[in-house]
């Protein structure tokens, strides 16, 4: 895995070995816990730890069967949500930084439209 694109998903919120699985499972599409492993560099002790982790943020999704074979979300939607959760949290911040001393801050409304042209 290219080291950017594994500092640019932790950038993200991924840990480092969530951001090697899922960048693994990219390539794969579909697999097996222990090859999601070895193609990501994950010890087998810490990848159902890990992907069951990513499939509560909704980074994975588990296919039941024999065996059990993981697919991450598409890329696209991925960041789509990232993006999303980060513009929620963006505004609930600025709200609540407003509510703490409404008259001395710069945080506005139209401030903020600037910010999210910017994304």
């Amino acid at each position: 895995m290219p080291l950017k694109l594994i500092e640019n998903l932790q950038k993200l919120g991924f840990t480092g070995n969530e951001a090697k699985t899922y960048s693994a499972l990219v390539l794969l599409k579909q697999a097996r816990a222990s090859e999601i492993a070895e193609n990501a560099g994950v010890p087998r002790s810490k990848i159902y730890r890990t992907l069951r982790g990513m499939e509560k943020k909704g980074y994975v999704r588990i296919i039941k069967g024999e065996p059990t074979l993981f697919c991450c979300v598409q890329p696209v939607e991925l960041i789509f949500r990232i993006r999303a959760d980060f513009m929620l949290s963006l505004n609930e911040t600025v709200i609540e930084l407003n509510a703490l001393s409404p008259a001395s801050n710069g945080f506005s409304q139209g401030n903020l439209q600037k910010v999210k042209a910017r994304f």
